[in-house]
């Protein structure tokens, strides 16, 4: 998080507005959890000029999320979709649905960024991580979400810069 404050600042010179930076931070959860996003979060309100301008509401009933899910997660893994969720549920049995729900149905499915910013966050984070299977997915994710290949390839380059300077 040494970067973050940077980030931040660069963030509002270059015209990024709040709430885009609150749902990148919600967006973060994931991948990094709720303690990573947190602490995002605190950085940002010691920082914003005013209130929160996202709220964290409950998008529904869980069979509403479920469905949700399901569309964002086929709109990442395309063909792959069912066989990447019959994966997750032979590592634990009613993994996928958790999945679906929790992170795809309640976060990511979120309006406030589109699905091709969100799936570029899930690279940088994911990059950051230095977690390879999921990040090939989302790499994926972001070029059929509307990302050119140079903007992926700038977000791994700048995760591999700050990968190196911690």
């Amino acid at each position: 998080f040494d970067a973050v404050e940077s980030l931040i600042t660069l963030g509002t010179e270059r015209g990024v507005s709040w709430a885009d930076m609150e749902e990148a931070a919600l967006q973060l959860v994931p991948y990094g959890g709720f303690p990573r996003a947190i602490e995002l979060l605190t950085l940002l309100a010691a920082r914003r000029p005013g209130p929160a301008s996202v709220e964290a509401e409950e998008p529904g009933p869980r069979p509403l999320t479920i469905a949700t899910g399901r569309a964002v997660f086929v709109q990442v893994y395309g063909d792959n979709a069912e066989r990447v969720l019959a994966g997750l549920d032979q590592l634990l049995p009613g993994f996928a649905p958790l999945v679906l729900d929790s992170a795809y149905g309640r976060i990511l499915a979120r309006p406030q960024l589109n699905l091709g910013e969100r799936e570029l966050l899930a690279v940088a984070a994911l990059g950051l991580a230095a977690l390879a299977a999921p990040l090939g997915s989302h790499v994926r994710g972001a070029l059929v979400n509307g990302f050119p290949p140079g903007a992926v390839q700038d977000t791994l380059l700048t995760c591999n810069v700050l990968a190196d300077e911690r």
